[in-house]
């Protein structure tokens, strides 16, 4: 349950970025360091479910695992498009 509010969050923040810029949501590109809860491949799994249950549309995913990093997940950089219409 924890990662699943966390990729909400996460997906929720990429959003309003999209939004904010005027633009629509083509994906996200995360970091996964020493104190993220899931590795790369729970992670894949729980975004697809999450972005399914927002309604989100396909999305592309790129994850770098960083295990020595001293963070948890991270949300580097929104994928940016057209609006969709």
């Amino acid at each position: 349950m924890h990662e699943h509010g966390l990729m909400t969050k996460l997906l929720r923040s990429a959003e309003r970025e999209a939004r904010e810029r005027g633009a629509a949501l083509r994906g996200v590109v995360v970091r996964l360091g020493a104190m993220a809860s899931s590795d790369p491949d729970h992670f894949r799994a729980e975004f697809e479910h999450v972005t399914e249950e927002l309604g989100l549309g396909p999305l592309t995913l790129e994850v770098h695992a960083a295990p020595d990093h001293p963070a948890g997940v991270e949300l580097l950089s929104v994928v940016l498009g057209e609006p969709r219409g």
